[in-house]
């Protein structure tokens, strides 16, 4: 039985310029731009609790994709000698939870080829980096979008819910070159104290996530 690489092997030299220079564009976009926006009037903010539990299923899930990210780039990277740099684009609680992760001993050292940013810090500094070949990135993703507008109703005929919980939409994936790519949702109920998971792989009715 083969044994599952456990570690990583080191960046290769561009994917090493491409992380440091993402990192360092991150520093200076959240230092113009803080994360924390100020409250919609048409969204209440997060409770204390909404947020925590955000956090905690993303730090769950990150916390098995990033023990798995060996052996996927040994599956799906160009070179056994290397590995790429990964961004893993997150939401404000995501990227709590994978500071939370930075100090795990398993998960550390796989967090050092990774960077973590929001979507918007991604694509800006993709249209100064592209890499559209992924060459020397890949892209992880995990966030929940936890208010779903009402007009997406039918989407969730079969998953009906109490007055005063709604649904929360857990989204994950893996934007590579070639088979290790891979997307995919869960559907949670949120009740105002807990998420209760639904549907392990829910397919969405809208295209172009």
């Amino acid at each position: 039985m083969n044994q599952l690489p456990s570690a990583l092997p080191p960046l290769s030299a561009a994917a090493a310029e491409w992380l440091a220079g993402l990192r360092q564009f991150v520093v200076e976009q959240r230092g113009q731009r803080p994360l924390e926006k100020q409250p919609s009037p048409l969204r209440p903010p997060p409770t204390a609790t909404e947020s925590a539990t955000e956090e905690q299923l993303i730090a769950e899930h990150l916390r098995h994709w990033l023990t798995t990210l060996p052996q996927l780039i040994a599956e799906g990277w160009q070179s056994t000698e290397s590995s790429p740099a990964i961004a893993v684009t997150t939401s404000v609680a995501g990227l709590r939870a994978v500071a939370g992760l930075a100090a795990e001993p398993a998960v550390a050292a796989v967090l050092s080829c990774c960077c973590a940013v929001t979507e918007t810090e991604y694509r800006f500094w993709c249209k100064q980096q592209p890499d559209p070949d992924w060459a020397v990135h890949w892209n992880g993703w995990a966030w929940i979008k936890t208010r779903v507008p009402a007009a997406r109703a039918a989407e969730f005929a079969a998953y009906p819910l109490a007055a005063g919980s709604r649904h929360w939409l857990f989204r994950h994936g893996l934007a590579a070159r070639g088979p290790v790519a891979h997307h995919s949702c869960r559907l949670y109920c949120w009740d105002g104290q807990t998420a209760t998971m639904l549907a392990d792989s829910f397919h969405e009715g809208v295209t172009g996530l």
